[in-house]
């Protein structure tokens, strides 16, 4: 069965003056696809969902959703949190999507069907003073859910909300997925990505540092963690091993980022060669924090 694409990057730039916040940035989002948008503080996240949603114009390049045409953002297929949205605390909860559904020119009916997607059918009367904040997070998913888009587009969904809240807006997340929605997120929050996305692409100072499926990304290197009692042995190993990579140290207890594969299977063999005493020794595959730190060192 073909995958069908629902958005196309092509070397999307962005700048602000000498400021490059987005650089030759290329993916492609496919159906069912759950895509995570990693990167520090001023990496370039929220400027990818701001000029693929058509809120900022790229200074070059271009960006195509459904096949369409360049640079146009087709609304009523895509639902949208990437600011903070308007709502009115003295309003109930159904009065304020009858507002927000009037503001996109959708149905009155259209409200439930996102409530029941949101699960919020049972807080139609409530008022949003009376929410937590996992809810009003909710609510402002099932918004953007007006309209039953194809895919959807949050901009850190999970920010500010205590453990529940987290725990709230990950089932919904994997809730929509699992009814067949496309979904696109920012965030900083990598337990929380690597636990809701199938893909991911990690960005640093607005160039893409990586993008591929997470379970293909978190193998493409192995952690080894070891407890080493003569640790002059093991950097004077690591000198001329420049591929492993010393992620922490924790007194004479390494975790070490092995990025070649035939180093994995001969690593302990290595360590006996160059004498390196050994109390304890685990090696398994990344996790996104490790992988996370990898590619923002670069």
């Amino acid at each position: 069965m073909e995958i069908q694409k629902l958005l196309s990057t092509n070397n999307l730039t962005k700048t602000y003056g000498n400021t490059v916040a987005l650089s030759n940035f290329s993916i492609e989002v496919s159906k069912g696809q759950v895509l995570g948008i990693l990167g520090p503080n001023g990496s370039g996240k929220t400027t990818l969902l701001s000029v693929v949603m058509g809120l900022r114009y790229p200074t070059s390049g271009d960006f195509a959703w459904f096949n369409t045409l360049p640079n146009q953002t087709p609304n009523r297929k895509i639902g949208a949190l990437i600011e903070v949205p308007t709502f009115y605390p003295y309003l109930s909860l159904l009065d304020n999507l009858r507002i927000s559904a009037l503001a996109k020119d959708i149905n009155y009916n259209e409200i439930f069907p996102a409530l029941e997607l949101a699960g919020l059918s049972a807080n139609l009367k409530a008022k949003l003073s009376s929410f937590s904040l996992g809810m009003k997070q909710r609510m402002a998913i099932a918004q953007a859910l007006l309209g039953n888009p194809d895919i959807i587009v949050l901009d850190e969904p999970t920010n500010g909300l205590d453990p529940e809240g987290i725990v709230e807006v990950r089932n919904l997340i994997k809730k929509l997925n699992a009814g067949g929605t496309t979904i696109i997120l920012a965030s900083h929050n990598l337990d929380e990505v690597q636990r809701t996305c199938t893909h991911v692409a990690v960005l640093k100072k607005g160039h893409l540092q990586a993008y591929g499926s997470v379970n293909e990304l978190l193998t493409s290197a192995k952690m080894a963690i070891v407890s080493i009692k003569n640790p002059d042995a093991l950097f004077e190993y690591l000198n001329v091993n420049p591929d492993i990579e010393v992620i922490e140290q924790q007194g004479n207890t390494f975790k070490l980022m092995v990025n070649k594969s035939e180093q994995q299977v001969t690593l302990l063999n290595d360590f006996q060669t160059y004498g390196i005493a050994i109390s304890s020794f685990e090696i398994r595959n990344l996790n996104l924090e490790e992988l996370f730190i990898k590619l923002v060192r670069k």
